[in-house]
């Protein structure tokens, strides 16, 4: 059973199964059977996955893998999207989450700077996504210790 408080993601799939969202259990179950196949050898899934252009299948097995707690796996696709789409900002700030994650903070604040600036360049300082930016940065900030610099 899923706890909303342990795993808001997973209480909200089994709350869209038992609603009667069947479409999005669908959805998500063929996303899963296209990418396991019990027969296969997972280092070979991992390479064609890696390999693919299917960026949403992509996206959808990064959920996946947080969820699951695997940071190594969800790094390795973010930086395959940002391969993919370097000019996506929101590709741009997985990267720096995927390095928040794995508690290499350093390497995060550069990542959550340079999309900050795209972001405050494109969208303005007062769009909600430069907002997560300026958040995201902060975080890396005072990650390292540095409190006084992430309050500003």
């Amino acid at each position: 059973v899923a706890h909303k408080e342990e795993n808001p993601l997973y209480y909200e799939y089994f709350r869209s199964f038992f609603a009667g969202n069947f479409d999005a259990c669908k959805a998500r179950i063929h996303m899963l059977e296209k990418c396991i196949n019990p027969d296969a050898d997972v280092q070979q899934m991992l390479v064609k996955m890696l390999a693919s252009e299917d960026e949403k299948l992509m996206l959808d097995m990064r959920r996946l893998v947080v969820e699951m707690g695997d940071y190594y796996l969800n790094e390795l696709l973010c930086r395959r999207l940002f391969e993919l789409d370097s000019d996506n900002l929101e590709y741009m700030d997985m990267l720096g989450l995927a390095a928040d994650y794995q508690g290499r903070y350093k390497e995060a604040e550069v990542f959550h700077h340079q999309c900050l600036e795209a972001r405050k360049a494109a969208l303005g300082v007062a769009h909600p996504d430069t907002l997560d930016s300026i958040n995201n940065l902060a975080l890396a900030v005072e990650l390292q210790g540095r409190y006084k610099e992430a309050e500003k």
